[in-house]
């Protein structure tokens, strides 16, 4: 099962691995990754089947938005440290509203009659894992910590 937790860097980052992201994201322009005042981390999921993460990350990768952490600052594209993709939170936001209309998100699909059950069950799941995503982006924003994807 895979998992959805915001925190700090420090809890999935070595202080070396911190440093060569700081270089990275300075080299994008991105400026100085924000300090992590709060220590605390939150489990936002830990009950999303791995199947349907990698669907759902397949479809951010289509919106060039696919990574295992995403970061409270602006820059583009991802970044890799520590054999782990990192992205932003505002791209992410991004793709997660152009995503939205795709999965329906707001629609009522009680009159899909032409879906079979298994193709239902697994557009019922991404939506679930969406509202995940969506609201703990906000959080990780909202909190200037690191949003962590972990399966």
């Amino acid at each position: 099962m895979a998992e959805i937790e915001i925190a700090p860097l420090s809890e999935r980052l070595s202080d070396d691995d911190v440093a060569e992201l700081s270089g990275h994201l300075e080299k994008l322009g991105a400026g100085r990754l924000p300090t992590e005042d709060d220590g605390g981390s939150t489990s936002a999921s830990d009950h999303i089947e791995d199947s349907v993460l990698d669907e759902f990350f397949d479809r951010l990768e289509a919106h060039d938005a696919a990574a295992e952490i995403y970061l409270p600052i602006e820059f583009e594209g991802t970044v890799e440290v520590a054999e782990l993709r990192v992205g932003s939170l505002s791209a992410l936001a991004d793709a997660l509203e152009e995503m939205q209309d795709e999965l329906g998100v707001e629609k009522n699909d009680d009159d899909d009659d032409d879906e079979d059950d298994d193709d239902r069950l697994i557009d019922e799941q991404l939506r679930e894992v969406w509202k995940l995503f969506h609201a703990s982006a906000k959080s990780a924003l909202d909190r200037k910590l690191a949003l962590h994807v972990k399966s």
